[in-house]
């Protein structure tokens, strides 16, 4: 599965985040604007991307890397990602399986492929929960009418609930690229999980909508996700999966801490 961001989509949010134009960002960095509207076209080599990220608070060698960084992470047995249209690389829902009981999180744009998955398996759904109401994410949740759907804003930091398995599932609070927003972490699987919508990309992350928004996307992230046991399987709504500690080393944003 390709990565949602490339290193033009990293320099732009981060552009976007810190309120710079392209202008102010070639008089910070001393390079021509030229260079740097190159390298937003996919025109760039090491040295313009490592004075580049320098300004923009960003991890140069991640930042550098990227184009050949694809996280070596992949689904424990009772995590399930369904992957519906959107983009380039489409859009994820998941689900998390305990026995013949199921957890939804998100719909994606189609939920057909999600309950023919529930319907195939013979799984009672015993929730949905939604880590953000971006439309991508929750297109299809008219068709869980009959479903206890848990919305971010119906929850607090650090509050769990007993899953049909016995095990806790909480929810972490990653607002920033939308607010609110909740990723849920699930530790009843062979290593720990957390669905975590668009606050993390495997090498990037959602774009904040302002600057305000965009420090509390970085502190959430970095307080509150990466904080988690670096074997955590980071279960993104777009691109592929990725862990803790991967992206410590590998997301330009991340990678400073």
């Amino acid at each position: 599965m390709p990565l949602e961001d490339d290193v033009c989509d990293v320099i732009g949010k981060a552009m976007h985040g810190l309120g710079l134009s392209l202008a102010q960002l070639a008089k910070i960095t001393n390079l021509p604007e030229g260079d740097i509207n190159a390298a937003l076209t996919g025109q760039y080599d090491d040295r313009i991307l490592k004075q580049m990220a320098a300004t923009l608070e960003l991890s140069p060698s991640a930042l550098i890397g990227l184009p050949s960084y694809q996280p070596d992470a992949s689904a424990p047995d009772g995590l399930v990602r369904i992957v519906s249209p959107f983009g380039h690389a489409g859009v994820n829902a998941y689900l998390i399986i305990m026995g013949q009981h199921a957890l939804a999180f998100d719909t994606g744009t189609d939920a057909d492929l999600l309950i023919e998955y529930l319907e195939q398996h013979q799984l009672v759904l015993d929730a949905l929960y939604i880590t953000h109401r971006h439309h991508d994410h929750i297109a299809g949740i008219q068709r869980f009418e009959q479903t206890r759907i848990i919305y971010p804003e119906d929850t607090q930091h650090g509050q769990t609930e007993n899953s049909h398995s016995g095990n806790k599932l909480t929810a972490i609070d990653v607002s920033g690229h939308m607010n609110p927003a909740k990723a849920y972490y699930y530790d009843g699987l062979s290593v720990p999980v957390c669905i975590i919508g668009d606050s993390v990309f495997a090498g990037s992350m959602g774009k904040s909508p302002d600057s305000e928004s965009y420090k509390l996307a970085l502190k959430t992230a970095k307080e509150n996700l990466m904080t988690l046991s670096s074997n955590t399987v980071l279960c993104p709504g777009h691109g592929p999966l990725t862990t803790v500690g991967l992206e410590k080393v590998h997301n330009a944003f991340l990678g400073l801490i």
